[in-house]
């Protein structure tokens, strides 16, 4: 299957790594590459020091590039920043491997176990081992806790997990 990563999804992916500031920079060097950080700090109205922090961070992901210039008058280094398009479906595809790899840890964890709960919204669930430990009582409520079905979560786990299946291959 094709994967096709507009820049919508893409900002969306970004900002589960850097955040939502690491996305608007990305955004905004998606409009204006080759920015050096100083401008792009004044664009955001941001610290400098913390957007090259978020920079550096996008960088090791492989989302953004810089190239480095001498100033010619005080001879400083400026980094001019850019995004890397053409990495954006390598970066999907590993945002989605790992996804796909914790729902998988996930679906096995809800099928390996007995879960026991209050039926109180809000309140956790517990294995039959933490259930023992704690005779059955909900430790947030105090309510008794009975067997849970985990069937509709088990289902929707397989779905999305055959879903990320489908888009890896």
């Amino acid at each position: 299957m094709l994967i096709i990563v507009d820049d919508e999804a893409f900002l969306k992916l970004v900002q589960m790594v850097a955040g939502k500031e690491g996305a608007r920079a990305v955004d905004i060097l998606l409009k204006k590459p080759n920015l050096s950080d100083e401008e792009l700090a004044q664009q955001m109205e941001m610290d400098v020091k913390e957007l090259r922090r978020i920079l550096h961070k996008l960088n090791e992901q492989g989302i953004v590039s810089f190239d480095i210039h001498r100033d010619k008058e005080t001879g400083h280094r400026i980094f001019r920043w850019r995004v890397q398009k053409e990495q954006m479906i390598g970066f999907a595809k590993t945002q989605m491997r790992k996804l796909y790899e914790r729902l998988q840890g996930r679906l096995e964890y809800e099928q390996s176990h007995q879960m026991y709960w209050c039926g109180t919204p809000g309140c956790r669930k517990y294995t039959f081992e933490e259930a023992v430990d704690i005779f059955f009582k909900c430790r947030t409520c105090r309510k008794p806790l009975s067997l849970h079905d985990n069937t509709p979560l088990i289902n929707a786990l397989k779905n999305k997990i055959a879903q990320l299946e489908k888009n890896l291959q």
